[in-house]
């Protein structure tokens, strides 16, 4: 698997270039809605470069009422917003498998906006939606600095039975997960583990 671990200040520079991408185009959306949740911070840089204090929400999961992965997105937030007769712009941080995109797309359209375009920081081809405005195109699993502590939690769930943690945490400082927040996060399941272990033999 190839990660790309994406760092605060490209996330920053990633999304003013964006910006760039679309004044040059003369696009000026009338209201930027962001994706919840990895469209909420490129959302809103956005609408601070732009000066535009018109922004909303839309959040979608993957996940049922009980906590069940889902094939097709479900709409947990309607639009925060009324957009119709407006300009909107959809924000997302990757345009991934395209669901998420599609859905917000649909949704929207039919609270009879003007126009809808998108935008996400990240492409990948084999998105069933191709964003309007886009940085990179990349077939690799990107992590966002606003996701560090989720990727962190869900490798160690993943690896936690196939290796030690001191290797685990090796292997994500190796792919660019910043060595303190790791060793933090270790540290604090290595206590957790200890207490638990010790719990059980005075349980004993």
């Amino acid at each position: 698997m190839e990660y790309e671990i994406v760092s605060w200040d490209q996330s920053y520079q990633m999304t003013f270039y964006l910006f760039e991408k679309m004044i040059e185009e003369n696009y000026f959306p009338e209201i930027i809605v962001g994706i919840a949740r990895g469209g909420w911070i490129p959302a809103r840089l956005l609408a601070d470069f732009y000066g535009n204090r018109r922004t909303a929400n839309i959040k979608i999961e993957f996940y049922d009422n009980t906590s069940r992965a889902t094939e097709n997105p479900i709409i947990t937030q309607e639009i925060s917003e009324n957009v119709e007769g407006k300009a909107i712009l959809i924000v997302d941080d990757v345009a991934d498998s395209g669901k998420s995109l599609e859905a917000a797309i649909e949704h929207i359209k039919s609270k009879k906006p003007k126009e809808i375009k998108s935008a996400t920081l990240y492409y990948k081809k084999h998105s069933i939606i191709k964003p309007n405005y886009f940085i990179k195109e990349t077939q690799a699993w990107i992590v966002y600095p606003w996701e560090y502590g989720e990727f962190v939690a869900f490798q160690y769930n993943q690896l936690r039975n196939e290796m030690p943690v001191k290797q685990i945490s090796k292997k994500l400082k190796d792919i660019g997960i910043p060595s303190p927040l790791v060793e933090t996060y270790f540290s604090i399941i290595l206590t957790q583990e200890k207490n638990r272990t010790s719990g059980n033999n005075e349980s004993a």
